[in-house]
């Protein structure tokens, strides 16, 4: 590991300023985890492992999450590490669950067992889920999970778990669909599909088992609509919170990712972006992006540095999607724009008293 890395974990054992450890830490987890050439030798990830975890007791949740999702894709960390990352909050280890390759069999398992929904799905997404993996994901019976799984070529069924399918299909034409769907993609799955519908599965739905004996799967997945995710390897688009991580880096601003998502029109994102900050449920902030004349929202996009641009850009957003007044949107960007002065005026003065 290279000399500068340790000597910044040895400045950062001795920081006292809870930013300043924060930001560093962050940082020197990031320079690990993206350095180039040659890969760390086994000393060097044991090392820095041993480090981050004689520190991680000490860094509140906020960079804990940050530290998981940096290290959520790599191989160059101990188990114990990894193992230990593992067993904190599911509000802060999906990332770690869908992509990381260090995580045992049986920690899988416990998780799949015990974990909310959340964690489930991202097993299930994970680019290979072994047959014990995903048996104890179907016993859980969330039809959101079931989904993920038949959606993931990379995950193994087993006679078990296609049973487990075909009674929770019973209320689901979404999860028929996927079957069917599953079954053109998925020689093992459709083999024992079609050895179900001769045995005459009394849970297998009738236009499946006929589909599958008649061999007219096709037809049946281009009526349902049916669409599987491409297996081609990790999904290499940065997850939420592996742009949450890039701004608390300062490697890109939330002004920029607000107007990026924004411009993608997708309501879950600009939803979940700007809740974060504040700690609310994504329902409250809904309410707070529809309400009229709200303090509470021009604070929170002041305190994160909002341009005027941006903040026009969401509100004609609001608009759109959630019904905010169309004839309000001149009055609340002007208000916005005021309000932006003032905060710039205010800053300056603090700096110069500086």
């Amino acid at each position: 590991m290279p000399e500068d890395i340790v000597q910044q974990f040895q400045h950062l054992a001795k920081e006292k300023d809870p930013a300043a450890r924060s930001l560093l830490i962050r940082k020197v987890t990031a320079e690990y985890v993206r350095r180039t050439g040659l890969a760390p030798t086994e000393t060097e990830r044991e090392l820095f492992s041993a480090l981050v975890l004689d520190l991680y007791e000490q860094i509140d949740l906020s960079v804990r999450r940050d530290i998981i999702t940096l290290l959520a894709r790599t191989q160059h960390i101990s188990t114990p590490l990894a193992e230990r990352l593992a067993g904190e909050h599911d509000e802060l280890v999906t990332t770690l669950y869908e992509y990381s390759p260090m995580l045992s069999q049986e920690t899988l398992l416990q998780a799949a067992r015990m974990r909310s929904e959340t964690v489930l799905r991202a097993i299930a997404r994970r680019q290979r889920v072994p047959e014990p993996v995903v048996d104890a994901l179907m016993s859980r019976a969330k039809n959101s999970v079931v989904s993920d799984l038949l959606r993931n070529l990379g995950s193994d069924f087993s006679s078990n778990a296609l049973l487990l399918c075909a009674i929770i299909c019973q209320t689901s034409l979404e999860i028929q669909s996927l079957m069917a769907a599953r079954c053109l993609a998925d020689h093992l799955f459709h083999s024992r599909m079609r050895l179900q519908a001769e045995q005459g599965c009394p849970f297998l739905p009738g236009v499946l088992s006929k589909a599958t004996l008649e061999g007219t799967l096709d037809q049946l997945v281009h009526d349902m609509e049916a669409r599987l995710f491409r297996a081609d390897g990790l999904n290499d688009d940065p997850t939420r919170d592996e742009l949450l991580v890039r701004i608390n880096l300062g490697e890109l601003t939330f002004d920029n990712l607000l107007e990026t998502l924004i411009a993608k029109d997708c309501k879950e994102d600009v939803i979940w972006l700007l809740k974060d900050a504040p700690g609310l449920s994504a329902n409250a902030m809904e309410h707070l992006l529809a309400s009229e004349t709200n303090r509470i929202l021009t604070r929170l996009l002041l305190e994160q540095n909002v341009s005027v641009k941006t903040f026009a850009a969401l509100t004609q957003w609001r608009v759109d999607h959630l019904g905010f007044p169309n004839r309000h949107i001149h009055r609340e960007v002007e208000n916005y724009r005021q309000s932006v002065s003032q905060k710039r005026k205010s800053d300056d003065q603090i700096a110069s008293a500086v």
